[in-house]
């Protein structure tokens, strides 16, 4: 029986894929959504040549595209009838994900997978596959 599922959530048509296949299981199992847009500023800074501390005008626009994102997406949930509940985090993406997910103790995870390879890969990673390698719940990866 599911009567939670965590979806990760960001701009990405992945992610929006994710949100609505979780939408539909949510419907079946009449389940809760958790929605989390994680800010993950230390990869995205890492790669621009940023050091600490953080530029914190490119930090909080993350975050307030992070609550933009969120509410649209419990926008989604409201217009289908689902509860959902939204959580930030900041940090390492694959890490935030697996502690969100503990503290609410979803049954499943959803996100999006952008499908990237060779350098990009690389140099941005991949939270679906740290989130598969790691996560002690069903995971559902979605690609666009």
């Amino acid at each position: 029986m599911i009567t939670s599922i965590l979806v990760a959530v960001d701009s990405s048509e992945a992610a929006q894929a994710a949100l609505r296949e979780a939408t539909e299981i949510a419907k079946k199992f009449s389940a809760r959504l958790v929605l989390v847009n994680i800010v993950d500023v230390t990869k995205l800074l890492t790669v621009a040549g940023y050091e600490t501390p953080y530029p914190v005008d490119a930090i909080e626009l993350m975050r307030n595209d992070a609550k933009t994102i969120l509410d649209e997406a419990m926008t989604t949930c409201t217009n289908c009838g689902i509860t959902s509940i939204e959580l930030t985090g900041e940090g390492d993406a694959v890490d935030e994900i697996l502690n969100a997910a503990k503290d609410e103790r979803v049954d499943m995870i959803a996100l999006g997978t952008h499908g990237r390879q060779g350098l990009s890969r690389l140099f941005l990673g991949s939270v679906a596959e740290g989130v598969l390698r790691r996560a002690d719940v069903p995971v559902l990866v979605v690609r666009s």
